[in-house]
């Protein structure tokens, strides 16, 4: 089969590598759409968790089911299926605390395990889901971004009432503002950002071009952090009010300066918010009702990869999720 495998950091080639063979507790996927995210960009880049190379690359997918495992019920060669990326180990001290997305021995496509860039790839029967017949396999492959998303909101102790602002207007902060409107339709929900057309696929919330105006809100109950810049996070410190929490969603490298004396009189709750509490059931069903598949604004086949990998780079542009069909 044809993959994408990181053979050093920077170096992405496309190869023959041999087909997969499942486990007994996993299924096969003939890959029929693989969506590139952010992380993807930086682990090929810069191998931040030290990743043993080479390995293919990807952990978006979605396709149909071409062998199953002796062990796998309720799904069969044919399936069009979603996957979920994140396997759990169900032993370790957090798996049995409940928190088996925060797994101290986690399985990972793309990090510890084949990833989605490639013609065919393995995945354990209970991590994934299958598509509904009128979704796209390019939409059906946001099913664990839009779980992760779901999770920043419970995370974000957003309520019924509540006025919510987005901070940060990439693929991530665009889907978190669709699914506040998607489960909170009578919220104030506002997104700020810097891009006029990337605001634009947040649907029907107050978008704020921060190169145009200001942010004048001072009663925000939930403030998500979507930009990896340091300074958002003072942002949000001045927004919320008193009791407001902070969702800090994407990750800031760099340490980052906070005005805790406004975190102590205000009494604000910060919190991290990094993968999800298996919320595939409620992704697929956002996903399948819901335009949030609108922020895939590009497709490319996967024979074009690098520029769907230029594309997808390009921060500065018209583009916020890049998908490969095969």
């Amino acid at each position: 089969m044809k993959a994408l495998v990181l053979e050093s950091a920077g170096r992405l080639v496309m190869k023959d590598c041999p087909k997969p063979v499942p486990n007994n507790n996993e299924v096969l996927v003939k890959t029929k759409a693989a969506t590139i995210c952010t992380s993807d960009i930086n682990d090929i880049n810069y191998n931040p968790f030290g990743i043993e190379l080479p390995m293919i690359m990807g952990h978006e997918g979605a396709g149909i089911i071409e062998a199953v495992g002796n062990d796998v019920n309720g799904f069969f060669i044919g399936d069009e299926m979603a996957a979920h990326p994140v396997m759990p180990c169900g032993q370790c001290v957090s798996c049995k605390r409940g928190l088996s997305h925060l797994c101290d021995d986690m399985t990972h496509l793309g990090i510890n395990h084949g990833g989605v860039f490639a013609e065919y790839f393995t995945i354990r029967a209970d991590r994934i889901r299958k598509k509904p017949k009128n979704m796209s396999f390019a939409a059906a492959t946001l099913m664990e971004p839009v779980c992760v998303c779901i999770e920043a909101v419970k995370r974000a102790n957003v309520t019924d009432g509540g006025n919510i602002l987005v901070i940060g207007d990439g693929p991530f902060g665009v889907m978190i503002a669709n699914i506040c409107r998607e489960l909170y339709p009578k919220n104030r929900i506002s997104i700020s950002g810097t891009s006029d057309f990337k605001l634009s696929h947040a649907g029907n919330v107050e978008k704020i071009n921060i190169n145009n105006s200001k942010i004048t809100y001072d009663d925000i109950d939930s403030a998500f952090v979507c930009a990896g810049m340091p300074e958002v996070l003072d942002t949000a410190v001045e927004v919320c009010r008193s009791r407001g929490t902070i969702c800090m969603f994407s990750a800031i490298h760099d340490k980052t300066p906070v005005d805790m004396f406004k975190v102590h009189v205000k009494e604000l709750n910060i919190c991290g918010s990094c993968n999800d509490m298996d919320e595939l059931d409620e992704a697929m069903d956002i996903l399948s009702k819901s335009e949030i598949a609108d922020v895939i604004t590009h497709e490319f086949q996967f024979d074009e990869y690098k520029k769907a990998f230029e594309l997808a780079s390009d921060k500065t542009g018209e583009t916020l999720k890049v998908s490969m069909i095969f």
